[in-house]
């Protein structure tokens, strides 16, 4: 290791700060931590991604089990994280909900189907303010069921429009850019679970799309049997 002789360190130590002025030692230090921070944040939201793709997609849930709703619905979310614009807020107006027996994959894309409708309502406003999408979750235990309502400020829908909504392949999206099967995936999901779904709208002030589900199929059914 090469040593410097004392008479020679000023100039050493000067010798080493102009260097460092000259590669502007701070604005490197900013840049790797500014980097570093990035990374982190990436990492993190990656990770927060994943997650919410298993709960998503409940790939090892094909039976009826026991599943937190709530777990589904913000999964949800994740995924459409960066499908909502910045001036749309999302409000959770969750209850305390007991776990509901479901086929979790399936409800999941329910949600899905129901919330991305919510988000183009509000897109084909033709004057977009502080818009909103509201998902309130309740027990009504007098009933032994749950409901999940999704509210919407968008552009909302005539009687007409709301009659049809269920059916296969109508859609109200210009050609080319909807199949018009979400809804009537939704409905037969909801059906499968024993359980119904309303919506109550009006042209020019949103909608809402309300899902009452027993907290168990099983008990449903033979009860309905009966």
């Amino acid at each position: 290791m090469e040593t410097v002789a004392p008479e020679k360190m000023p100039q050493t130590l000067q010798e080493i700060q102009r260097f460092k002025q000259e590669i502007d030692i701070d604005y490197v230090h900013n840049e790797i931590d500014t980097l570093i921070t990035g990374i982190e944040d990436g990492a993190a939201r990656t990770a927060e991604i994943v997650r919410g793709l298993r709960t998503f997609s409940r790939l090892d849930e094909s039976d009826l089990k026991q599943v937190d709703l709530h777990e589904g619905l913000n999964s949800t979310l994740v995924l459409l994280r960066n499908t909502i614009p910045p001036h749309v807020k999302v409000i959770r107006d969750y209850g305390e909900l007991p776990k509901v027996e479901c086929y979790a994959g399936k409800l999941n894309q329910v949600f899905l189907n129901i919330i991305n409708n919510a988000l183009n309502a509000i897109k084909m406003k033709p004057e977009q303010g502080d818009e909103s999408v509201t998902i309130t979750t309740r027990l009504h235990k007098e009933a032994n069921q749950v409901s999940i309502g999704i509210k919407d400020s968008g552009i909302g829908m005539t009687d007409k429009v709301k009659e049809k909504i269920f059916d296969p392949f109508f859609t109200t999206k210009d050609v080319g850019e909807g199949t018009g099967l979400g809804l009537s995936i939704v409905f037969s999901i909801i059906e499968k679970h024993n359980g119904k779904i309303l919506v109550e709208s009006q042209p020019g002030k949103g909608a809402e799309f309300i899902i009452y589900l027993p907290l168990n199929i099983s008990n449903h059914s033979s009860q309905q049997a009966l």
